[in-house]
């Protein structure tokens, strides 16, 4: 359990979610976090020398990924400090996060800048050596397709974990159905009023596209519209629940946030009338194959060390690249729908990695503001059938 690690108000952002293949495709995903940290700076009045350390959270390398963690510290503007570069799947963020605090807990450091990027779009295609290979022929690995196309532990892909949970608990294609139309609603309610609650934290990104032009991506992209009857006419496979409609998809994007001091918390923040705690973390792995139950367990240990139950939460966000999470969390938490997900996940906005927790975090914060405070939940599983959680608390 943390006692001396807070979070400033405002002190995060997040860039749009751009769909696979979209505007950030070409896009070198540190050097664009690095711009989009800059422009955090201006925005809220901070200085690169602010931070004493930074944490990088990213998992799919581009060109120099050996260098990423120093490289981006030189680009956001301060060349003195480093830091580790963090890859857990889709609980980066999280980890990152919990990492961070750690370091503030134990005094290494007074302010941490908890950075987080990566690229879907366009990712390495990579030889790896074989010598015992017909004439030394390498093997070939596609990082991302690959890499979603199976789990070398679970024996499945991760949309066949989430049918296993399915299957174990009597999930219906119905019930998934129902559950995606509802995360969908919520995101739009991030939407209303010209996008007020997005515009809270999210950074508009601008991108070059010749030499004379840019673009501003001032919104998520690649949304797909979500209804029952647009579902209904879905497929999926035989003895199986999820379509295409009940799952994430794959996205670029950027996030951050700063973790520090109460003293400095203070002196950073836009109200000082809004204390962000960092509560506790938790980590779970649950058994082969059955990925979407990992968020749960990671929760229970996280609210265990905090020394709170499921009645005590304002607010829960979590990562759900299959509604099959959710549905798991609901049945066996009990978790109350109106406090569950609203304004968004990342079933809908999307699942860029190493950012992803990053906002729903940031996210969860925004709510548990504009609900007076309270403690929130965040969760989320990751490849191998690992789960992480933390706990926070607004005043």
């Amino acid at each position: 359990m943390f006692k001396t690690v807070y979070i400033p108000y405002k002190g995060y952002w997040s860039s749009p979610f751009c769909k696979w293949q979209g505007s950030f495709q070409n896009e070198e995903a540190v050097g664009l976090a690095a711009a989009t940290a800059k422009k955090f700076f201006e925005l809220r009045g901070y200085r690169p020398d602010n931070f004493d350390s930074i944490v990088l959270s990213t998992t799919i390398p581009q060109k120099q990924w050996f260098y990423d963690g120093p490289n981006f510290a030189t680009m956001m503007g301060n060349p003195d400090i480093s830091g580790p570069q963090i890859s857990q799947a889709c609980a980066s963020s999280t980890v990152s996060v919990n990492y961070a605090a750690g370091n503030v807990e134990l005094g290494h450091q007074k302010c941490v800048l908890v950075a987080a990027c990566d690229r879907a779009s366009n990712g390495p295609n990579i030889l790896w050596p074989a010598p015992d290979g017909p004439g030394g022929k390498p093997v070939f690995e596609s990082w991302m397709i690959d890499g979603f196309n199976a789990d070398p532990t679970a024996g499945t892909n991760p949309t066949g974990t989430a049918e296993n949970v399915a299957r174990e608990y009597g999930f219906t294609r119905q019930q998934s159905d129902d559950m995606a139309v509802k995360r969908y609603n919520k995101y739009t309610d991030s939407l209303a009023n010209d996008r007020e609650f997005q515009k809270r934290y999210m950074i508009p990104v601008d991108i070059k596209i010749s030499r004379t032009k840019t673009v501003l991506v001032d919104a998520d992209e690649g949304i797909t519209p979500c209804t029952a009857e647009g579902l209904s006419k879905l497929k999926t496979k035989p003895d199986c629940i999820l379509t295409f409609g009940a799952q994430t998809h794959p996205a670029d994007g950027n996030a951050g946030m700063v973790i520090t001091t109460r003293e400095k918390a203070d002196e950073f923040s836009a109200d000082k009338n809004v204390t962000i705690k960092v509560i506790s973390y938790g980590t779970s792995r649950v058994k082969k194959g059955f990925m979407p139950l990992a968020p749960t367990p990671a929760a229970e240990n996280a609210l265990k060390t905090a020394g709170i139950s499921v009645k005590d939460l304002s607010a829960v966000k979590t990562h759900n690249p299959f509604t099959v999470n959710d549905l798991a969390m609901e049945k066996l938490l009990g978790i109350d729908e109106k406090i569950f997900n609203n304004y968004g996940s990342s079933l809908v906005f999307g699942h860029p990695q190493g950012p992803t927790t990053m906002r729903i975090l940031i996210e969860l914060i925004e709510e548990l503001v504009i609900r007076g405070g309270g403690y929130g939940l965040l969760s989320g599983c990751a490849a191998g059938d690992s789960g992480a959680a933390l706990i926070i608390k607004v005043n």
